[in-house]
């Protein structure tokens, strides 16, 4: 317990020794995330987006599967792998989270490329 001049006794800690808290990504962050690393890749297997995003591949593999059936990735195969590309409208989506993290003064976080 602190004593807090305001209220009295409060549990917390003083500001100055409170940890920097993480943002959480929200959906639109993530989806941004995969649709950037599929995009720089040219096309892409699943483990290696889960990867790069970091990103749990069960979570991965069903947030794709939101993305190709909303039309903004599409799956192929490449060499006998599956593989998954980036639509017009997935470019599009892109350019609008660009455009709106831009406005809104939100850093686009640069994804984990080369594993």
């Amino acid at each position: 317990m602190i004593h807090c001049p305001s209220v009295g006794w409060c549990s917390g800690m003083p500001e100055e020794k409170k940890k920097k808290q993480h943002l959480k990504r929200t959906r639109y962050d993530i989806y941004a995330e995969i649709i950037r690393v599929i995009y720089i890749y040219g096309y892409c297997p699943l483990t290696r987006a889960a990867r790069s995003t970091n990103m749990p591949v069960d979570r991965a593999k069903e947030t794709i599967g939101e993305l190709v059936e909303r039309g903004l990735l599409v799956e192929d195969e490449e060499d006998g792998k599956r593989v998954y590309k980036v639509t017009v409208r997935g470019n599009q989506y892109l350019e609008l989270y660009k455009r709106m993290a831009g406005l809104v003064g939100i850093p686009v976080p640069e994804p984990i490329i080369g594993l």
